[in-house]
């Protein structure tokens, strides 16, 4: 039972079955209570009308001698104590003297409580009425099979006027039944309506979540069917389905990246064994074990410069990698950089120009001196000595602006798409004999990403590379 109304499904249908069944009962009573009323007041206007036919009939069966006087009290007593013949009188009132069951009655009694006239089909032991008063003469109440209008005159004559109602009672009795069979008839259409409504309207979500289930289970390019109805579970839909895709290509890099640094590992460790196995093989003279360790010193720095670049890459991609930026000047970094790397550039016979600009900006300027660092040193490798690489910081409308330039032969269109796609090397050969993981442009487009900029090239005669910073 409990996992029963964990089901949206059963929940939607358990609340829309108790609000319809609050609407229908409240129409059931309205209808009900607006009939009865209808039929209470349409006893009462019959009873009234009854009286007044008595009444009218009484004083017909023997008109007074002079119709232009009124009658005294005494003798309006007398006509009720001593009516006329039963003739006299027209036939609906016939049963006021022949007695039976049904139909209206009349009883009327003195201010002493004797009996002036007491119809013959009255209900037994019927007593003079007690309630009305003098301030409140008139009044009606129903007892039992009978309804009756109890009436206290001002000379104190009391009177009640009567009439079986068994056969409304059935009809209302017939009425209740039938409102009750015909509402619970319109709940269980209703619960069966809902049931199919709650189904159909959560069916995408079942797909929904059917589909993820399998995106979950490894399936990661299944997408979720969209009907492009442009309603909330569509869009939904296209939230889920965008997420999706990027999990999807978010996995399949981190596959390409840790295949790819599995593979620039192994290299590495690969010479490193073969150098320890020849070593190991025979025994050699002290300048050739000299060698060997050098070649295996080489490659443990290679792999520890991959790890470094792997680490920094693992804290930039954390959401929390960011430090919290501080006030500082990109082109007091830039000189820093500079200065440090001017061996590299002697050694390559480079010229580095520098025109710097001052550029105060809030960022982490360790991240930006790595950033500066990795473009400058690509700058100083890979064109040819004798080339120029020049460096500027600038303020313009899009923000803080660096650039570093070369005069070198420039990068052929076909590697500039994925020039910042991590191991990416657009000379293989030259990047790992100059020691290069092809992380560096990586690491720099991740940092700049970091600090809301973005990083672009441009290759011709010469490549420029530009940050933008805001």
């Amino acid at each position: 039972m409990k996992l029963l109304f964990q089901s949206v499904r059963w929940r939607l249908l358990l609340w829309y079955s108790l609000i319809l069944l609050v609407l229908i009962t409240g129409l059931c009573l309205l209808s009900y209570r607006l009939a009865s009323n209808y039929r209470t007041d349409q006893i009462d206007r019959e009873i009234r009308s009854f009286q007044g036919t008595f009444f009218r009939s009484l004083f017909a069966s023997r008109p007074p001698s002079d119709k232009k006087d009124s009658e005294s009290f005494d003798k309006i007593l007398e006509r009720l104590r001593n009516p006329a013949e039963v003739s006299s009188f027209p036939p609906e009132l016939h049963a006021l003297f022949e007695g039976g069951e049904g139909g209206s009655y009349i009883a009327f009694w003195d201010s002493d409580g004797s009996p002036l006239f007491i119809s013959a089909n009255a209900p037994a032991n019927l007593c003079p009425p007690t309630t009305p008063t003098t301030e409140n003469p008139t009044k009606y109440i129903e007892k039992g099979n009978f309804r009756e209008h109890h009436r206290a005159n001002p000379d104190g004559i009391r009177s009640i006027t009567g009439r079986d109602i068994r056969a409304e009672q059935t009809e209302l009795r017939n009425f209740c039944l039938l409102l009750a069979l015909g509402g619970s008839a319109v709940w269980l259409a209703g619960l069966g309506g809902g049931w199919w409504l709650a189904g159909r309207a959560l069916k995408p979500i079942d797909t929904i979540g059917r589909t993820a289930s399998r995106i979950a289970a490894g399936n990661l390019d299944e997408r979720i069917q969209i009907a492009n109805t442009d309603n909330e579970l569509d869009r939904l839909g296209h939230v889920l389905n965008d997420t999706f895709e990027r999990l999807s290509a978010a996995v399949e890099r981190q596959k390409r990246f840790t295949a790819d640094a599995s593979h620039e590992l192994r290299t590495p460790v690969t010479i490193i064994l073969s150098e320890t196995q020849r070593a190991l093989k025979r025994e050699r003279e002290p300048e050739q074990y000299r060698e060997i360790l050098a070649n295996c010193r080489t490659a443990a720095e290679r792999m520890r410069a991959l790890v470094e670049s792997l680490l920094v890459l693992a804290r930039q991609d954390l959401p929390t990698s960011g430090t919290e930026p501080v006030p500082c000047d990109l082109a007091d970094i830039t000189t820093g950089v500079a200065d440090l790397l001017q061996p590299l550039a002697d050694e390559h016979s480079i010229t580095v120009r520098r025109e710097l600009s001052p550029t105060p900006l809030k960022g982490d300027p360790h991240s930006l001196a790595m950033v500066v660092q990795n473009l400058l040193s690509n700058a100083l490798v890979h064109p040819p000595s004798g080339s120029t690489v020049v460096l500027k910081t600038f303020v313009s409308t899009d923000g803080t602006i660096l650039e570093v330039s070369d005069d070198g032969p420039g990068i052929a269109a076909e590697h500039l798409p994925r020039l910042f796609d991590r191991f990416y090397r657009a000379d293989s050969a030259r990047g790992q004999i100059n020691g290069h993981t092809g992380l560096g442009l990586a690491i720099a487009k991740t940092i700049v990403e970091n600090h809301g900029g973005r990083i672009e090239v441009e290759s011709n005669r010469g490549t420029t590379f530009r940050v933008v910073l805001p």
